[in-house]
């Protein structure tokens, strides 16, 4: 167990360096991240009761080139969300050359390709666009590699999946059918269960924005874990081949 416990602490810490500094602070209407944010960008998604998937695609659109150290907006106001530099899961608009990332609309019906038909939430739709340049990052390696590739297909397939369906409300099992997806981590249920109970005194913004904060911290350190964890098997998986052709 000690070793395990070694390897997930740096995965820990940078999880939770990525937003230790947001300011819990704002109105039920809005919410932001700018007195801390290192970056340019501002992203935006709504406020309200959160999810899996738009906690997870803040968490993921901050590791990229383009919006690393992004300011995170949580609002539904249309007005403010046009002047944002990326919009995810709100706003009812699908186009990445705007980088909009809604699914909720009418006729969307976008999925990850490669084998795969699951409609995508807004997580699977920041990774599909930038999954492959996270993922590189990780490896250290070029986005082409084969490695890059292999790992992209499997973790999507082995966390993301899970997490855009149970956005779309797309069960599991069918009778007599084999599982539709791949669910180990039920990241979605737990990520529900931070959201304030109704019945709580303290329905403040405050105590909702720190909510949220924290499930992009739960979503984004799984999320590192898993990709860490693929590249092990892989590293592991690639050592067997060649030992077992020498």
């Amino acid at each position: 167990m000690l070793p395990i416990r070694r390897w997930w602490r740096p995965i820990a810490s940078r999880s939770f360096a990525y937003f230790s500094r947001s300011p819990i602070a704002g109105t039920v209407a809005y919410y932001s991240t700018a007195s801390h944010g290192t970056g340019t960008k501002r992203v935006g998604t709504h406020n309200g009761c959160f999810h899996c998937d738009e906690a997870l695609a803040c968490f993921m659109i901050r590791l990229t080139a383009k919006f690393s150290g992004a300011e995170i907006v949580r609002t539904r106001d249309i007005q403010l969300l046009d002047t944002l530099d990326a919009v995810l899961d709100v706003g009812g608009e699908y186009d990445p050359s705007r980088d909009r990332y809604d699914h909720h609309q009418k006729g969307f019906n976008e999925v990850f390709g490669r084998g795969f038909v699951t409609k995508l939430s807004s997580a699977g739709l920041i990774y599909k666009h930038y999954g492959e340049e996270i993922i590189a990052k990780e490896l250290q390696l070029d986005k082409g590699h084969k490695n890059v590739q292999c790992l992209y297909l499997a973790v999507y397939k082995n966390f993301i999946e899970a997490i855009d369906a149970t956005d779309n409300g797309i069960n599991q099992y069918d009778i007599d059918q084999p599982p539709k997806y791949v669910n180990n981590t039920y990241l979605s249920s737990r990520i529900g269960r931070l959201n304030p109970e109704w019945i709580d005194l303290d329905q403040s913004s405050e105590k909702e924005n720190a909510a949220f904060h924290q499930a992009m911290m739960l979503a984004g350190g799984e999320f590192l874990a898993v990709v860490s964890l693929s590249r092990l098997v892989q590293t592991v998986v690639t050592l067997i081949k060649i030992i077992w052709f020498c």
